[in-house]
């Protein structure tokens, strides 16, 4: 039996399994034939999915999967694969398409250019081996003579077998050895660059990455794609009274951009939408959102909503992806005997991006077009896709002016749609946005709904968030409270405060210095209805469903504050809430936000009392009315520079530089608080690697430089046994007290005790 695995898959069960993968394609990405401008896209995939593993028919590479003693000597099975897809009486433009994607299924063209010999190299090699040994492992002529016919004529048969039953019926010609050019001379060394604007771009990048995904989730025996049901959108039946902005994108069938307020049904007005546009045409659905906590939120939300699934780890086609994906995992399955082997499965599904619909970051969309490897797989499941944006203000501008660029290849070259809502966004980034994406409805909550929603009484504050507690606390007595600050430090010393007084109450702080264990417990207790007293950062602004009575807040540009503003009297149950803006912020404050913009954020809520909703597209123009020339400078450049790098995006080749670029936007560092080292060195050596990392708290690069700086960071090692021999890993540690309240304090130091040390 010839074998494709070395785990004992036959190389007929591999292909098999990679056309039930061929097929359920065309169901889950059906515009894949559209977008590439290739009437028979199925049908070449079919016949590359076919031939791509048909080099591992040689028998020194049969020996190496049966981990035997063998000659192999590094080649790439790729290359024979490519050779005999030469009997097929194809088009010569077709075959040349399907050669390459077959030649680059596993590596680069660089990769493959470097470890080629060509023939003069060879034959050096081959004057100097012994005469009874003159057979080169690497003379590709010589190989394809010593195949056994006997195997090659099986695969053949089994290959014409299941072309006839996929429709497609090709003539077979002879192979003459002698007359075969080398795959990679005749592709891989040759000048290889497409123009991004041209046919033959999307072509060769979306085969490629179709036919990566087909031998990717064959090798997973992976039987299906999943895709949306009617039955997923029968929530919205429940909604008795619609809105009218609601109703509007449920019948729309071009791009949105949404305007209204939080608690208006912004979620449902797009769930909506998607709902509109797979009646039409099927396809992956994006929905995107800028922080973690608001993206687990939005995959427990829609897990009931959608598969009326109160468990969200048994979701089957609900996915997500963000940084902290697997901590989340950990703490939906943990409780479970075999939570470790679940948590690895559910996560190499979601990262195949297996799941109809997936709640993501918008990097995770990004990385993409970065050249992030793997990145054909990424592209293709955007063919046709539905995107929903949500919250896009939360951006910096360099993130806006990439997702811009984005949008301006997806809507062009990808056919996808694309649903963007927000409730603060100024008007002229508004307008950017219409632009790039042509034709878009605008749909803006009606104005008799934005004056029914008053919920807020706006008081600026004349002094800090601590004096503002000291002095307001008469106003807390039977609410539940938000206190939002812009720093961690200043979030934990107002915890302190309220716990001081009001022990008997739950309170909970929330920011990004917990453990991944911690966090998600945080996230919880967000949404417990028993919390009295809410206190974090800015991870509380964005799209938790929460629904507080009283807010205390730091000061901030005026997008952010009304964010903040959403999480309390979401619904308008309740008669209008107090919210009180300190005027008063620390200095540090002034690096995360604009002296300028929170300086006239002041002066525009100074004039307001009783907040309408109807007011705050002009409150809005007032503080933003443009880019400033530093911010306009900085959109322009990061355009200029990302198209440039969405040009360099190439098929078959590596972006490692662009890879580096993307890495680089993230200034987060992972540290291990010094309480924990012990733990994490048990759980690391036991195998349990994501409960080890679980225990790791996010700092910013300036927070880390300032800890390394003063000596309390360190690199600490441990040894342990791995299938009998010693491996040694090392972590950082920041040598900083920690507790699972307040989380890593940056301003109490803690020596590691009782280490267990290296074997």
């Amino acid at each position: 039996m010839l074998l494709a695995k070395t785990d004992g898959t036959a190389l007929q069960e591999h292909i098999r399994n990679c056309l039930t993968v061929c097929k359920e394609l065309s169901k889950a990405i059906p515009e894949l034939s559209k977008v590439s401008n290739l009437g028979d896209f199925g049908k070449l995939l079919t016949i590359a999915v076919l031939f791509h593993d048909f080099g591992k028919i040689h028998p020194e590479f049969q020996k190496i999967l049966r981990k035997e003693k063998n000659k192999w000597s590094n080649q790439r099975h790729e290359v024979y694969s490519v050779c005999y897809s030469n009997k097929l009486d194809l088009d010569p433009k077709n075959l040349e398409l399907i050669q390459k994607v077959i030649l680059a299924h596993h590596k680069s063209f660089n990769e493959l250019k470097k470890r080629h010999k060509n023939t003069e190299e060879l034959e050096f090699e081959k004057a100097l081996m012994d005469d009874e040994c003159r057979y080169h492992p690497e003379d590709i002529y010589e190989n394809l003579r010593r195949i056994s016919k006997k195997d090659i004529t099986a695969i053949l048969e089994f290959i014409s077998h299941k072309l006839i039953n996929n429709g497609i019926n090709i003539p077979m010609k002879r192979i003459v050895y002698q007359q075969i050019q080398h795959p990679v001379e005749q592709y891989a060394k040759k000048p290889c660059s497409y123009n991004i604007s041209s046919i033959e771009y999307l072509q060769n990048l979306l085969l490629l990455g179709a036919m990566k995904m087909c031998d990717h989730y064959g090798s997973a025996k992976i039987k299906s794609l999943p895709l949306l049901q009617k039955r997923h959108f029968s929530f919205l039946k429940d909604i008795r009274s619609p809105y009218k902005h609601q109703k509007n994108c449920w019948d729309t069938d071009e791009n949105v951009l949404l305007i209204a307020p939080t608690g208006s049904g912004k979620t449902e007005s797009a769930i909506g939408w998607v709902y509109r546009q797979t009646e039409s045409s099927s396809g992956r659905v994006f929905y995107i959102l800028p922080y973690t906590a608001s993206i687990n939120a939005m995959h427990k939300r829609l897990c009931r909503c959608m598969e009326r699934q109160e468990n969200a780890e048994k979701a089957r086609f609900i996915g997500l992806q963000h940084g902290n994906l697997q901590h989340y995992l950990y703490s939906l399955l943990n409780h479970q005997a075999e939570g470790l082997e679940i948590i690895y499965e559910k996560l190499n599904l979601y990262n195949k991006l297996i799941y109809p619909l997936q709640i993501v970051t918008p990097f995770q969309i990004l990385k993409h077009f970065f050249g992030v490897k793997g990145f054909e797989i990424g592209i293709v499941n955007l063919a046709g896709a539905k995107l929903i944006f949500d919250e896009i203000h939360a951006y910096d501008t360099v993130t806006f002016a990439q997702i811009v660029v984005m949008l301006n290849f997806l809507v062009k070259r990808m056919k996808c749609r694309i649903f963007i809502m927000t409730a603060t966004l100024p008007t002229f980034m508004i307008e950017e946005l219409r632009r790039t994406l042509g034709n878009t409805t605008k749909i803006k909550a009606q104005g008799k709904v934005l004056k029914s929603m008053r919920r807020h009484i706006i008081n600026v504050y004349d002094g800090d968030v601590s004096q503002a507690i000291n002095e307001l606390s008469p106003l807390f007595e039977g609410k539940r409270v938000i206190i939002v600050c812009n720093t961690v430090k200043k979030a934990q010393e107002c915890y302190r405060l309220i716990r001081e007084r009001y022990s008997e109450l739950k309170c909970c702080l929330l920011h990004g210095r917990f453990t991944g264990s911690d966090r998600m417990n945080k996230e919880k207790d967000v949404f417990d209805e028993t919390t009295r007293f809410l206190i974090g950062t800015q991870a509380i602004e964005v799209s938790l469903d929460i629904d507080y009575d009283f807010m205390i807040t730091e000061g901030a540009p005026l997008d952010a504050l009304l964010q903040r503003f959403g999480r309390v009297n979401r619904n308008v149950e309740k008669e209008p809430c107090n919210i009180f803006v300190c005027s008063v912020s620390s200095g540090v404050n002034n690096i995360i936000y604009s002296k300028e913009t929170s300086a006239k954020t002041l002066e525009v809520l100074k004039r307001v009392h009783l907040l309408d909703e109807s007011m705050i597209q002009d409150m809005l123009d007032e503080v933003y009315p443009c880019w400033t020339d530093k911010e306009l400078k900085e959109f322009q450049d990061t355009k200029i520079l990302f198209e440039a790098s969405l040009s360099n995006l190439q098929p078959y080749q590596e972006h490692k530089e662009n890879e580096e670029d993307f890495y680089k936007m993230f200034t987060n560092i992972k540290v291990l608080p010094a309480r924990f080292y012990n733990e994490y060195e048990s759980r690391y050596t036991e195998g349990d690697i994501i409960g080890a990392d679980s225990l790791m708290v996010g700092l910013h690069q300036s927070t880390y430089r300032w800890l390394r700086k003063n000596e309390w960071i360190s690199i600490e090692r441990f040894a342990y046994l791995k299938d009998d021999k010693a491996v040694t890993e090392s972590v950082l540690v920041a040598k900083c007290k920690y507790n699972s309240e307040i989380g890593l304090n940056t301003d109490e130091y803690e020596e590691i005790e009782n280490i267990n040390g290296i074997l």
